[in-house]
């Protein structure tokens, strides 16, 4: 290093040191957040559109699913998917909040408002049926502290009563410390949503029952849901799928300004033009050519004699005396 760089170092303010130090994520200064919400509700579009399913709920069809539901009533709003069955007995709704990066902790504001949204949400029986409708916080990559979350979840799901999930996750040698406090997030969290009155635990396990976490590597192009997504555009089109994404996103976010719902009917005709059949998962020049040949005629055979034996007695084993023995027969009266 030059005498000239050392000076110019060493002149360099402790702000302009600082400021290298704190350069954030594009994801927290810039569009990365609206961004990850567009990729989130073009990724349920897609499900729409190429019959997947809805984590969460049953497999069912995607009827619709409209974005920015606080429009009609919800607090948990980014994007509502509804699921019907067939002739529309079944029914079903997952209520979804987008948020890239989220720390699940007694003091997050973010995860303090998602917690209120559907807490105010599963108590409000004309936007939420507790007998079939979920929540999901959609998120970027966890922490490793996090991640258990999902865990803790899946325990309360497969627990009968509320005291056989408290014994899981309270037991030293089947839980974990870092679960414990995970736990104690929620029920503080739930507490502020409930105007500062305790839930208790019969209550705290439904909301917990109702409630998904559902990590996305959406952040990385070469992450597994993008990978899962092409493979479920390219079963309808032979065109570039990346292109298609980007096409669908775009519908979303026009959609998204107007707190739109998105149907099979209201996308555009290009987008539907694209989904409208799947294609042939053999191209048409590499399926192997059906055999149009028709059988041999056996009667013409020089074997003639030999494979009618065959016909006639079906299976038999050279080692065994009695089956030879009828064969010899059936040559001696055929002579």
């Amino acid at each position: 290093m030059g005498p000239f760089e050392k000076n110019s170092l060493s002149k360099m303010s402790d702000e302009q040191r600082d400021c290298g130090k704190e350069l954030s994520s594009p994801f927290s200064t810039g569009s990365g957040g609206p961004r990850f919400e567009n990729q989130v509700q073009s990724v349920f579009v897609v499900l729409m559109l190429t019959g997947g399913i809805v984590p969460g709920l049953p497999p069912l069809p995607i009827k619709r699913i409209k974005l920015q539901g606080r429009y009609d009533g919800y607090n948990t709003d980014d994007f509502i998917a509804f699921v019907e069955g067939p002739g529309g007995d079944q029914k079903a709704k997952l209520l979804a909040q987008i948020k890239h990066s989220i720390s699940i902790t007694e003091n997050d504001l973010e995860f303090g408002e998602v917690i209120r949204a559907a807490w105010l949400d599963l108590n409000n029986a004309e936007v939420f049926d507790r007998s079939t409708d979920v929540f999901a916080l959609i998120t970027g990559p966890l922490s490793a502290t996090d991640s258990e979350v999902r865990l803790i979840l899946e325990w309360a799901r497969t627990s009968e009563t509320a005291e056989e999930f408290l014994k899981k996750v309270n037991l030293g040698r089947f839980s974990s410390a870092t679960k414990q406090k995970k736990l104690a997030a929620f029920r503080v969290q739930l507490q502020k949503a409930n105007d500062g009155a305790d839930i208790g635990d019969e209550r705290l396990l439904r909301f917990l029952k109702s409630f998904h976490l559902l990590p996305c590597d959406l952040d990385i192009d070469s992450g597994f849901v993008f990978a899962f997504l092409r493979s479920a555009i390219a079963q309808f089109t032979n065109t570039d799928p990346v292109g298609i994404f980007a096409l669908v996103a775009r519908e979303v976010g026009s959609f998204n300004q107007s707190a739109g719902t998105l149907t099979r009917d209201t996308v555009s005709q290009e987008i539907k033009s694209v989904f409208s059949e799947r294609v042939p998962q053999i191209p048409e020049q590499y399926a192997p050519v059906p055999d149009k040949t028709t059988p041999s005629d056996y009667s013409k055979s020089p074997h003639l004699d030999a494979l009618t034996f065959a016909s006639l007695l079906g299976s038999w084993n050279e080692k065994v005396e009695g089956d030879r023995e009828v064969i010899r027969k059936l040559i001696e009266t055929n002579d």
